[in-house]
Parts: C-alpha cells; sequence; structure tokens
C-alpha cells in the first residue's frame, strides 16, 4: 500500500516491521489498561499489538477513509476486527468520544496510552496530530488527581457558579476546596457604610481586597494546590497573582461577565496565567491586544443534577405556572419589550424591578429575588419561558450579542421549553427549530408565542432535544474537562499530584502480597476511591472478627486522628 508515493508498510516483511514496532512500544512502560493506536495502514501493526498484549483492550483510529476502505480490500481481516474497536474518521472530538466509550470514562481512558503509527504522521499528518494532542490533553486532566482551589466572589451571578464548578471538578475525580468569601458580604455591607468621604472609602474597600486576596495565597499554600481557579468577581490583586505564579501554581479565570460592561476583566486578564471568556469576536481580539497570556472560549452550561425536571405538587402549578413567563432582572431591554406581551398569561419573576410601572401587573411577589430553587419550579411549570438576554442600551434583541447567558443552558437542562432571542453564538451551542426556538423582533416573538401554545407536543419534542443536547456536551463537567485540558496544556503544576487510591490501584501496589490485595478487594468497586476514614469506617460496619489487617488498619485510623487533634497531620 502507497499512498503519495509513499509505503505504508515495509514492502519486504511488513509483519516483521509491524513486530518490531509493537516490541518497541510495549517495552517502553508499564501494561497499560488499553492501548489507543492511531493508523491502521492493513493492521499489521494491530495484529502484532493484539499478539503482544491479547487481553488489553485496544481501539484503532484510522484517520484516512481511503486507507481503511483498501486494507478491507487487500487483507482478509475477520480475525482481527472483531477483537479491536476500529473507528474511521478524521475529527478529533468524535475520536476522543469513541476512545471515551472504549474505555467506559474518561477516568478510565487516563489509564490507556496511544501510540502512533509511523507512516500515519506522513499520509494523514494533520489528522494524526490534532486526534493525537486531542487524546492526550483530555488524557493528561483524567485518572489524576489534582488539588484545585477555586476561590468565590463575595456576591454576585458568579457565585452560584462557583459551586457547580466546584462540584463538576470533585466527580471527575479531583480534590477540591473553595474558598468562599461569600462570607465576607456581611463585612463588605458594613464598610459602606463608614463614611461617606470618596478617598477614605476607595482605601478601606483597597485594604479589604488586599486582605481577601492574600487569603487565597495563604490557603494555597497551605493546601499545596496546584491549580487555583477564581470566578468572575473573586478578590485578587495583581501582587497576589504574581506570587502564585513564583510559586509555581497556575492561576485561571473563569469571566463569566459581558466584558464590555464590566472593563475590569480586559485590564486583569494579563496577570492570569490562563484567562477563559463567554465571548468571541472583537473581545478576543481585545484580550490578544491587552496582552492575555492564554485567552480561551468557555461558554456557560447547566448542573444536570440542579436543573433537571422536577414534579410538580398541584399548589406549586398554581403558584408557578403560567402560559409564558420569565425570571430575571428588570435590565432595559426587558422594561421595554415585555409590554408587548401583556395580554398574555404572564408571570414576570426577579428583582430589580423598581418603579415597573404596567409591568407590575404581572410582576410576581412584589419583585423579590427568586431562589435557585424556586426558579427550577417555574421552568417546569411554564408553558414557554422566554429568554431575553439582557441589555442596557438595545429597546428589544441583540442579534449581535457575543454571549450566551446560563439561562439558556439551564433551561435546556430542565427539559423546558424556551424561546430564546436571536445570538451571534447560539447556533454553536444549539440547532434553532429543533433544539431552541428564536425570536428576532416583538412580532415573532408573538406569532411564535401563539404557535406554539396551540401545538404543545411540538414544544415537548424541542425540549427534550434541548436537554439531550445540555447532557451530551452542556454540563459544567464538560466545561471543567475542557478548562483542565487547556491548563495542563501550557502549565505544569509546581506541587506533585495526589494519585487517586482507587480500590484497583491499591491492589495494583499490593503486588504479590495476596493478604493485602484480597483486604482491598473487599472494601469496594474497583474504581472507589479509597481513604483512611472510608476504610475503617466500613471495618466498623462489617459483621464478625476482625482479621489482623482489619486491626492494623483501624489502629492506623486512631494514630491519623489523634495526629489530626495535636495539629501533626
Amino acid at each position: 500500500l502507497k499512498v503519495h508515493g509513499q509505503a505504508v508498510h515495509s514492502s519486504y516483511n511488513p509483519a516483521r516491521e509491524a513486530d518490531d514496532l509493537a516490541r518497541k512500544m510495549l517495552d517502553k512502560s508499564r501494561k497499560p489498561k488499553g492501548i489507543i493506536l492511531i493508523g491502521f495502514g492493513l493492521g499489521y501493526l494491530a495484529e502484532s499489538i493484539l499478539r503482544s498484549a491479547p487481553d488489553t483492550p485496544i481501539v484503532v483510529i484510522e484517520p484516512s477513509e481511503a486507507v481503511c476502505r483498501a486494507a478491507m480490500g487487500a487483507r482478509d481481516l475477520c480475525g482481527l476486527l472483531p477483537k479491536i474497536s476500529l473507528w474511521v474518521g478524521s475529527n478529533p472530538d468524535a475520536a476522543l468520544r469513541f476512545a471515551e466509550q472504549a474505555a467506559v470514562s474518561r477516568q478510565n481512558l487516563g489509564k490507556w496510552q496511544v501510540f502512533v503509527m509511523p507512516s500515519a504522521r506522513r499520509y494523514a499528518a494533520s489528522a494524526t496530530a490534532e486526534i493525537e494532542n486531542t487524546l492526550n490533553k483530555a488524557m493528561r486532566s483524567s485518572g489524576q488527581r489534582l488539588r484545585i482551589l477555586v476561590v468565590s466572589p463575595i456576591y454576585g451571578g458568579s457565585l452560584p457558579v462557583t459551586w457547580y464548578v466546584s462540584d463538576a471538578l470533585k466527580s471527575l475525580g479531583h480534590k477540591v476546596e473553595v474558598l468562599d468569601n461569600s462570607t465576607f458580604n456581611n463585612a463588605r455591607v458594613h464598610l459602606d457604610t463608614i463614611t461617606n468621604d470618596p478617598g477614605h472609602m476607595n482605601q478601606i474597600q483597597g485594604l479589604f481586597t488586599t486582605l481577601m486576596a492574600e487569603t487565597v495565597t495563604a490557603k494555597a499554600l497551605a493546601m499545596k494546590a496546584q491549580i487555583v481557579f477564581f470566578m468572575a468577581q473573586s478578590p485578587a490583586t495583581p501582587h497576589v497573582l504574581q506570587e502564585l505564579r513564583k510559586i509555581g501554581i497556575p492561576s485561571a479565570m473563569w469571566f463569566v461577565e459581558d466584558g464590555y460592561l464590566f472593563e475590569y476583566g480586559l485590564q486583569m486578564s494579563p496577570l492570569y496565567d490562563v484567562f477563559f471568556h463567554i465571548q468571541k469576536g472583537r473581545f478576543e481580539e481585545n484580550l490578544r491586544a491587552a496582552g492575555a497570556r492564554v485567552p480561551h472560549y468557555l461558554p456557560m452550561a447547566a448542573d444536570p443534577n440542579l436543573h433537571a425536571p422536577m414534579d410538580l405538587s398541584l399548589e406549586d402549578r398554581m403558584r408557578f405556572g403560567s402560559d409564558i413567563s420569565h425570571v430575571g432582572a428588570g435590565y432595559f431591554n426587558r422594561r421595554k419589550f415585555f409590554l408587548g406581551l401583556l395580554d398574555y398569561n404572564f408571570k414576570l419573576w426577579g428583582s430589580d424591578w423598581e418603579q415597573p410601572g404596567a409591568l407590575g401587573t404581572i410582576l410576581q411577589e412584589n419583585g423579590r429575588r427568586v431562589s435557585t430553587e424556586e426558579s427550577m419550579k417555574i421552568f417546569n411549570a411554564t408553558k414557554i419561558n422566554i429568554n431575553l438576554h439582557s441589555s442596557t442600551y438595545t429597546e428589544g434583541v441583540n442579534p449581535n450579542g457575543d454571549f450566551i447567558n446560563p439561562r439558556t443552558f439551564e433551561l435546556a437542562s430542565v427539559g423546558a421549553f424556551q424561546l430564546v432571542d436571536e445570538r451571534s453564538l447560539l447556533t454553536k451551542h444549539f440547532e434553532p427549530g429543533r433544539e431552541v426556538v428564536t425570536f428576532t423582533n416583538l412580532s415573532n416573538c408573538r406569532d411564535a408565542i401563539d404557535y406554539y401554545l396551540a401545538h404543545p407536543d411540538e414544544a415537548k419534542l424541542i425540549a427534550q432535544n434541548s436537554r439531550e443536547r445540555v447532557l451530551r456536551e452542556h454540563t459544567y463537567r464538560h466545561r471543567m474537562e475542557e478548562a483542565l485540558g487547556v491548563i495542563l496544556q501550557h502549565y505544569r503544576p509546581a506541587f506533585e499530584e495526589t494519585p487517586l487510591n482507587t480500590v484497583e490501584s491499591l491492589v495494583e501496589e499490593a503486588g504479590d502480597d495476596k493478604e493485602l490485595a484480597n483486604f482491598f478487594q473487599r472494601m469496594g468497586e474497583p474504581d472507589e476511591e479509597l481513604t483512611l476514614e472510608g476504610i475503617a469506617e466500613k471495618l466498623r460496619n462489617e459483621q464478625g472478627e476482625l482479621g489482623e489487617t482489619d486491626a492494623i488498619f483501624l489502629l492506623m485510623n486512631e494514630f491519623h486522628l489523634w495526629a489530626k487533634e495535636k495539629g501533626l497531620a
């Protein structure tokens, strides 16, 4: 087989060549949990690897459809194909998803190893490089336990996102601590009452921010954090970010704000090692011009554990239900636009609707702030959720808006039907007409309301499609997988990573000690992470007489608890 005049395999003895390659590949490391081979060619190398590692799962990714067709026509591969998982294509993200499915999860994939057939680098150079890079980046961020400090703001819209981020990172197996600055909110409010003098007030606020920012360094060092992840409006100062860089702890910011309204993001962006943002186009260009080190587009998402379908009581349906509703603050454009919907059964929820005028007739419960749980009830109880992005300067829809609000993803995750105003990035995340319905002005918004109120089955199908899309691509877990991949691609943390003490890894470490290996196997499923406290708890709950190994672990836990009490651990 030749591609562009170059032989894919040895023309003299391709089987022996494949055996030599396989021997070199497999001798270089410990036996992996699975093997991903990029490049199938005529199948010789895959056959050789299979002979050398018959019990190891093998995924083969062939970037060239033409090469794969040639292989199927040139050789009898009936003995090979049932024993491997073969995927053909050049899309790196699709290749990663296929490999993840074969490995069962991203975490398991981190224990696999990637090999590349040398000739694939020639006949499909670009595709092979992209697939290899995507796989390695994903595997670097999986199968390892990073210590991550997440820094919350004191208050504001990104405060709840802090906890979504933390939960997502924990679900990926990382050790996460949140520096919860919301505990300082009462102090912030109190300090604002101290003086009306602008000079004194600026000095007090500056000292207050410096104090909170210094706690970031202290906490990061105390836990030997490998990454510090800041949210929008988290307290940070140039001094603290420079200190983290000197120590070797990468800092990342997820700026989930409109950069044109909150200009501090652009000003601070060069100080972070990685700057994640929710806007594209001109804002990305502005970040690069400002000197941002690694700017990266990372859109908002949903937490399917929280943003989920609910079975509502009759009382909740009566209280929260309506034909159409909107949950959000009273921005300028919404105040203007919603005046054109007052003839519908419309419930308006949220705060900052002072002097609502005619909208006061639909504003619910005196315009109080709505909790997340209440928002989920409203989404579930409403036939049509109006999702109008906020604007301080347009009177209605801003189709050139360069970010997607979190509400778009949350409504989709709930499985609620939404009408969302047209946005420049929307089609990158949802398919209009199939997963969401868009409007560009008041007239076609009203047309859509009338149509879907009369066709609820169509609305239900679109809502189901949108939920499936979120679960497939737009959860906070997806976002954090991507974020860690970007950070680890550019930076190596100063502190060593903490290994995942899973049942499987501990059994492996026990080696020839059968008694210890059997002990760990008793403790849970292969991928369950074990801690000393957790093992002790399991032993206390077991029936029967304690063995010697059981007693040793209980004694170890007692020593550990004593050391913690004395401040020695």
